[in-house]
């Protein structure tokens, strides 16, 4: 039978210590757990879950009040951790959690005064706020405009993010993307916290039933203390 250490105090080591398979670790390391033990490995300490996108350039924007979708997310340009992933213009979120969402997309028009306005779509349904107007004077050498907008949204595994896009005012002259201008980056921020505790009125009754304060300096007969009972003893 193994033998079980129980230290309340500082526990002094003088030499080295074996994982489950009686191997020294190197420098550095630090025992992990397993499935099938305790191993010297590096622990992980929680890479960040992190994609960033370019935009395609010359994608065509929405030209009417009511937003439509924008196909012009295009590869991803850095990864980090279980990585969102990228196909036909939608990311596809990896694991349930609190996500932030940031882009910053430049458009440009020969229309004057056209503005354009930028949004986030979850599953094919806008979400959250709008980025700002931008205003395209296209006079004076001034004909792009860019929307920024950075949002924390809670998402699950699978959902799909999109752009859409439309117009403001009453211009409707076409307008495209400027991809070297454009970017769009999805992070994880955390997982969604998990309730844990009393979760049905049967468990409160039992944690209050099972909790007894004595009001005499006597205390019980051990043949009469009910099983896992704590009791509290007024002192004699």
């Amino acid at each position: 039978m193994a033998t079980t250490i129980l230290e309340c105090n500082d526990l002094v080591l003088h030499g080295r210590m074996k994982d489950s398979n009686g191997t020294f670790g190197a420098p550095g390391q630090a025992l992990v757990s397993g499935s099938s033990g305790d191993a010297w490995g590096t622990p992980d300490l929680g890479a960040p879950t992190l994609g960033t996108f370019s935009i395609t350039n010359g994608v065509a924007v929405t030209t009417s009040n009511t937003f439509a979708t924008v196909n012009c997310i295009n590869a991803a340009v850095l990864q980090s951790g279980d990585y969102p992933s990228v196909s036909s213009g939608v990311v596809s979120v990896m694991g349930d959690g609190f996500y932030e969402i940031s882009f910053a997309i430049t458009t440009t028009s020969t229309g004057q005064r056209a503005t354009d306005i930028f949004a986030i779509s979850i599953n094919n349904t806008v979400v959250g706020t709008e980025s700002n107007s931008a205003y395209i004077r296209n006079s004076s050498g001034i004909n792009e405009g860019a929307c920024v907008l950075t949002q924390t949204l809670q998402l699950q595994n699978g959902d799909d993010i999109r752009l859409v896009s439309r117009r403001e005012g009453t211009i409707t002259t076409a307008g495209t993307t400027v991809g070297s201008k454009s970017v769009i980056s999805v992070r994880k921020l955390a997982q969604v916290a998990q309730t844990t505790g009393v979760v049905s009125s049967a468990e409160s009754s039992e944690a209050t039933r099972n909790i007894i304060i004595g009001t005499s300096s006597t205390p019980p007969a051990i043949s009469g203390v009910f099983a896992n009972t704590i009791y509290f003893q007024r002192a004699t």
